[in-house]
């Protein structure tokens, strides 16, 4: 069985209803457990529609009590009518006022074409008045999930509203370490996303080391491990120095596109795409590497062909830059792998072109669930279902529109991290 993402539903059936809108027609009488794989899924996408329309009828509701009656009355109504906490209710009235601006998003999100969230995403980013392309904005949210969507819009912000976002971060930042009454402990904590990076860099490269080197039997780390015992294992070796293993260097990625006529480097941000603040900038740079895109500091090809499996360094850094993480999901590139997407085993050549950032979970969908990377209609690769047609001008299962001259106008800066002793 397998559950899949809203935006691989094709072919629903709707209904024209009052004023000539659609609705997904479903049955919620019918017995999911009678229904075939294939009519769960179809199932799925309808109730999708369904509830995408409910949530976006409850925020023209909301919309207009806040009109009314101003916004407090409005998030306390959805409390006492909805019962739901009093942070949601705040935060559903703030965005259904916010869409008072952006009335397209407002009707796509009422047709069912958008989530909540994309609209969430939207509202914030289009609240700029130099980057309101909200058609464009749109275009993106119904060909990907949300969370990569927000990936996507993150090198819309200003610099100067990333340095006051960094701050507020900063200021909000916390940690908590308790024992509970078995004797047991709870790690937590919230870092703002210059220090959250270098976390989850350091954090995944002790993670990576503990996945290929595994300790020698005689530690304490015997028996079978699961990817969450890894983790832990990863997390603990970190703070505390002690681990079966050497502890590993480690290295962030920034990011910048380089301006040919101004001779000057713009728009800094990590591989997730997060802009760099400002404040953050010469710390980084005074530590860094400049390193052309195209190469790596050995100058290793981005073409290997069948000599090697394993990607090179340089090839790793270009992922990083181009894909900005697992292609199909949020996850960081620092905790995703290179993946051929013609598989090696297959003939697939280690070249830029055939690779794409994968996380474990996604990796796991392909070669254990018979998913299938393929390009969407923007020409960015994630994940479709078993039995997916491949679009009609495929003509070949390679990362779309890639080649070295794409590379040129990217520069990476590596800012190496020496471990502690």
């Amino acid at each position: 069985m397998f559950v899949v993402p809203l935006h691989y539903v094709t072919g629903m059936e709707l209904v024209t209803g009052p004023g000539g809108s659609h609705r997904a027609a479903v049955d919620f009488d019918a017995d999911v457990g009678e229904f075939s794989d294939a009519e769960l899924v179809e199932e799925l996408g309808r109730v999708g529609v369904l509830r995408a329309q409910a949530e976006a009828r409850l925020a023209d509701i909301a919309a207009e009590v806040a009109r009314r009656d101003g916004g407090r009355a409005a998030s306390e109504a959805m409390r006492y009518k909805l019962h739901v906490s009093a942070r949601q209710a705040n935060a559903e009235v703030a965005l259904a006022e916010s869409l008072r601006e952006h009335p397209v998003t407002a009707a796509e999100w009422r047709a069912g074409r958008i989530t909540a969230g994309h609209a969430r995403v939207i509202a914030r980013v289009a609240s700029d008045p130099e980057h309101c392309d909200e058609a464009a904005l749109l275009a993106m949210a119904c060909d990907h999930p949300v969370d990569v969507f927000s990936r996507m819009t993150r090198r819309w912000m200003k610099p100067e509203r990333s340095a006051d976002e960094r701050r507020r971060q900063r200021q909000a930042r916390w940690a908590s370490l308790v024992q509970d009454p078995d004797g047991s402990w709870r790690l937590s904590a919230c870092f703002d996303a210059d220090a959250g990076k270098s976390v989850s860099v350091a954090f995944n490269a002790m993670l990576r080391r503990f996945r290929n080197d595994p300790p020698p039997p005689a530690t304490i780390y015997d028996g079978e491990r699961s990817g969450a015992h890894l983790r832990a294992d990863a997390l603990a070796s970190l703070i505390t120095g002690q681990a079966p293993c050497e502890r590993p260097d480690t290295m962030l990625l920034v990011i910048a596109d380089y301006d040919i006529c101004s001779q000057q480097l713009r728009g800094l941000r990590y591989d997730d795409a997060q802009p760099v603040a400002p404040d953050h900038i010469a710390r980084l740079c005074a530590q860094a590497q400049i390193l052309p895109a195209i190469f790596s500091a050995d100058g290793d090809p981005l073409w290997l062909g069948r000599a090697a499996r394993r990607a090179s360094l340089g090839q790793r850094i270009v992922l990083a830059a181009r894909d900005g993480g697992c292609v199909n999901c949020a996850a960081p590139a620092d905790a995703a792998a290179p993946h051929h997407i013609r598989w090696h085993s297959r003939g697939g050549p280690t070249d830029i072109d055939n690779l794409a950032l994968l996380c474990d979970r996604c990796h796991h969908l392909i070669h254990d669930d018979d998913w299938h990377l393929r390009p969407n209609n923007h020409n960015h690769q994630h994940l479709q279902p078993p039995d997916t047609p491949p679009p009609a001008n495929q003509t070949a299962v390679i990362h779309p529109g890639f080649c070295a001259g794409c590379l040129l106008w990217i520069s990476v800066f590596v800012w190496w991290v020496l471990a502690a002793a």
